[in-house]
């Protein structure tokens, strides 16, 4: 609890203990001295301590009600009021069921409703008990339920708060681990075919060989890159969204650029553009569906043409990227089939669709549509 939250609450019970006070006063003045007479000193003397204790109901709950009862109950047979601190109580009551003690708020309310029946009977013999024991049983339960349900409340939204975060932090944990893992594999798909590539030219073409090798190196730098502002991100306390977010929405070319150097040959047709209002869920679905696709190519089909068209429509992106036949297939490339899962799951989570399946002519083609917000 914050020192200004505290001081909130000092002012609060202050003004409620004053307020309390002032009424059970009035309420035991105006009954006596209807009756002719007037308000003793033990009364007052009473009612001021009962409203003391009020300024401490959220420290100790159950012993300021406890309190309470008891002055209430002196001052009724005292001073022949029937109503006596019953605002007071009321207070008490309601404190002590809004701090979960619903238990001890209903003993301590119909016994204190018996009480307050027995004197108020002893006051006035003319009433009947029965009817004394209902109203004050009416009287002493409805801030009892008053603050019961305000705590049953505030209970089920606090635990919904919870869920509701529990839900982010895992949704926020899968969004990291898809980055995770097209980044690593975009980055080990290129360093292996190149790998490759220098290692079959080493002899025959060293300057190819020396540019696979430096395309190694840059691809390398670039992953860990990624993988360093990733951890930092999480690493971070601030404000900072969990899931990378590319500056310019538009540029694709880091992503294209890295397949390219990869061996495949890109062409890339772009309608239109993203809309000012995209969503960022929207842009990191559509750069990283894009780089997996690419990054599947690689792994599968090898340095083949690759056709990349990006439409953008009103309210959603539709893309496309259809590579030709492999002209290689590669004896570690089986594939888990997680990297097209993870395309459907991401696109799914924001409302668009992946589709993933063979050409007529030998290749692979992806489909996604990307909505650039979500619709609620």
């Amino acid at each position: 609890m914050t020192a200004k939250a505290s001081q909130r609450e000092v002012v609060v019970d202050a003004l409620v203990a004053l307020a309390a006070t002032a009424t059970s006063l009035l309420a035991v003045a105006t009954q006596v001295r209807s009756d002719g007479g007037s308000v003793s000193v033990g009364t007052i003397a009473l009612i001021g301590t009962a409203g003391v204790a009020i300024m401490w109901r959220r420290r100790a709950p159950v012993g300021v009600l406890t309190v309470v009862v008891a002055c209430h109950l002196v001052v009724m047979i005292v001073s022949d009021s029937e109503i006596a601190l019953t605002a007071m109580l009321v207070v008490a009551l309601y404190t002590v069921a809004r701090s979960g003690n619903r238990r001890t708020a209903l003993v301590v309310a119909s016994l204190a409703a018996i009480g307050s029946a027995v004197a108020a009977t002893a006051i006035d013999p003319g009433e009947s008990f029965a009817s004394e024991v209902v109203g004050e049983l009416a009287t002493m339960l409805l801030p009892v339920a008053v603050g019961y349900a305000l705590r049953t409340r505030d209970q089920r939204l606090a635990d919904r708060i919870e869920t509701e975060a529990r839900t982010r932090v895992q949704a926020e944990r899968l969004r990291i681990a898809r980055d995770l893992h097209d980044v690593v594999a975009h980055g080990l798909s290129t360093i292996s075919v190149q790998s490759g590539v220098a290692a079959h030219l080493i002899d025959s073409n060293p300057d190819h060989a020396r540019q696979a090798l430096v395309v190694i190196n840059e691809t390398g730098k670039h992953t860990l890159e990624e993988l360093r502002a990733m951890v930092g991100v999480l690493r971070s306390t601030d404000e900072t969204p969990l899931r990378p977010v590319p500056v310019d929405p538009n540029d694709i070319a880091d992503v294209v650029d890295s397949a390219r150097t990869a061996g495949l040959d890109v062409h890339t047709v772009v309608t239109g553009a993203f809309p000012a209002n995209v969503s960022d869920a929207s842009v990191v679905a559509t750069h990283r569906i894009l780089q997996e696709a690419l990054t599947n190519v690689i792994r599968h089909a090898g340095p083949v043409p690759v056709d990349l068209k990006l439409a953008h429509g009103r309210d959603e992106l539709t893309m496309e990227i259809r590579n030709q036949p492999g002209r290689f297939v590669r004896s570690n490339g089986a594939s888990t089939g997680v990297g097209i899962i993870g395309m459907a799951e991401r696109a799914e989570s924001i409302g668009g669709t992946v589709s993933a399946e063979p050409t007529d002519e030998g290749g692979f083609a992806v489909q996604a549509t990307i909505p650039y917000r979500r619709s609620i």
